[in-house]
C-alpha cells in the first residue's frame, strides 16, 4: 500500500484554500474602503472646524478653496494643508455661497443613496452622496 494524497483530497483542501482566501481578501477590501470613508469624513469635519475659525475672523467663509494647499487670511494660518480624497480618482468639492454659507462634498465608496446636491466628486458618477454644510 502506497502512502500520499488521492487526487480528490488534494481538490478539497485547495478548494478550501480557495473559499478562504476569497472570504479574506473580500473582508480586506470592505474594510479598507470603510477606512477610507472614516477618513474623508474626518476630513470634512477638520476642513469644518477650520471654516468656522475662518469665519469667526473674517466674517465670511472663503469664496473658494485649494485642496492640498492651506487655509488662511493674512494674519492667521487656519490649515496647514487642507486635506484631499484618499483615492486620486476622487476628490473633495466645496461650494461658497457669496461667502454666507458653505457645502463640503464627498463620495462615500459604501454609501448608496445620493443626499447631496453637490456635483464632481468621482470622476465616474459626478455626484457626492456625503455632504457636509455651514451651521449658519
Amino acid at each position: 500500500m502506497k502512502k500520499g494524497f488521492t487526487l480528490i483530497e488534494l481538490l478539497v483542501a485547495v478548494s478550501i484554500i480557495g473559499i478562504l482566501l476569497a472570504i479574506g481578501i473580500t473582508n480586506f477590501r470592505v474594510a479598507n474602503q470603510k477606512a477610507r470613508d472614516g477618513r474623508r469624513k474626518g476630513d470634512l469635519e477638520q476642513i469644518k472646524a477650520a471654516l468656522e475659525l475662518y469665519r469667526t475672523d473674517e466674517d465670511e467663509y472663503p469664496l473658494s478653496i485649494t485642496f492640498g494647499d492651506d487655509l488662511s487670511s493674512a494674519s492667521e494660518t487656519y490649515m496647514a494643508e487642507i486635506p484631499e480624497d484618499p483615492l486620486a480618482s476622487n476628490s473633495y468639492v466645496y461650494s461658497s455661497a457669496a461667502g454666507a454659507s458653505y457645502s463640503l462634498g464627498a463620495y462615500l465608496e459604501l454609501e448608496e443613496t445620493d443626499d447631496s446636491s453637490l456635483s464632481g466628486c468621482t470622476a465616474e458618477s459626478g455626484d457626492c452622496n456625503y455632504e457636509v454644510d455651514s451651521p449658519l
